[in-house]
């Protein structure tokens, strides 16, 4: 007779849910069947549910996750999981709905197999996460918080001196590089108008960094306004921004220190675009 699938004890927990909108939490599949759970999902997913379907059977658990009506799929720590196997592993499970907003229900999908990353003690490590415009998930003294563009959106925030952790959702660097420097760019154009200066630099930049090339329309400044492609990371974008900037000041003969920029200098953004030397 074939065995029932097993699913690998996790090495740590799954990240707390919100669960002021929980639908159930914690039914046990004694009284609250599969059968009769599957049938529940599937008519919440037909009227748009957004929201994770937490499943736990000692220390083994799974999740799925909705946005909009659309599964995502289903994971465990050791990776991505079908219903069916779900279902077949975890026999007599505890179940918990979380409804969510759509944003924080994409955050538990894209974050579910990222390793956290040192971020500072709170609440320092705010400023970091406002000037970074970070979207993803924030993990610190037992709390956790769900972030997008810079702003918490759920959770519970960290108590003070707490060390913290995160999980980056994909594109958070490159949207908090690009939101810094399109400040730091149009605050200088205010003070020295920079559009013909940087596309010269540009031109000169252009052999060490393509993105730069004026012709490629990849990185590009326009009325004071920076402009870049979708595409260009985080690893190209930083050290080109940085190289066409000094490289315009030094053409218009400015300094930084010239500049009205005292208040975007004392921004943790400042050192992560390698402008601390300036």
């Amino acid at each position: 007779m074939p065995t029932a699938p097993t699913l690998p004890t996790p090495p740590v927990p799954p990240l707390d849910l919100p669960l002021d909108q929980a639908v159930y939490a914690r039914l046990h599949t004694d009284h609250y069947p599969w059968t009769e759970v599957t049938l529940d999902l599937t008519v919440r997913q037909s009227q748009g549910l957004s929201g994770v379907f937490e499943a736990q059977q000692g220390t083994k658990w799974a999740r799925f996750v909705w946005v909009r009506g659309s599964l995502r799929g289903g994971f465990t720590a050791a990776g991505d999981l079908a219903w069916g196997a779900m279902t077949a592993a975890l026999p007599r499970a505890r179940v918990t709905l979380a409804a969510l907003g759509p944003a924080v229900a994409e955050l538990v999908w894209v974050c579910r197999h990222l390793k956290p990353q040192d971020a500072g003690t709170w609440p320092d490590a705010r400023g970091v996460l406002e000037d970074g415009v970070f979207s993803g998930v924030l993990l610190a003294g037992g709390a956790c918080s769900f972030w997008e563009g810079g702003r918490p959106l759920g959770g519970s925030l960290p108590p003070t001196g707490a060390p913290c952790h995160t999980l980056a959702a994909p594109g958070t660097e490159e949207a908090g590089l690009l939101a810094f420097w399109t400040e730091v760019i149009a605050a200088t154009h205010a003070h020295t108008p920079l559009d013909e200066a940087w596309r010269a630099v540009s031109v000169r930049l252009a052999g060490a960094h393509p993105c730069l090339d004026p012709f490629a329309r990849e990185v590009g400044v326009q009325g004071g306004r920076l402009r870049v492609e979708p595409g260009v990371s985080a690893a190209e974008l930083r050290p080109a921004l940085l190289a066409a900037f000094q490289g315009t000041l030094a053409r218009l003969g400015v300094g930084v220190a010239d500049l009205p920029l005292a208040e975007l200098r004392a921004r943790p953004g400042w050192a992560a675009a390698g402008l601390e030397g300036a």
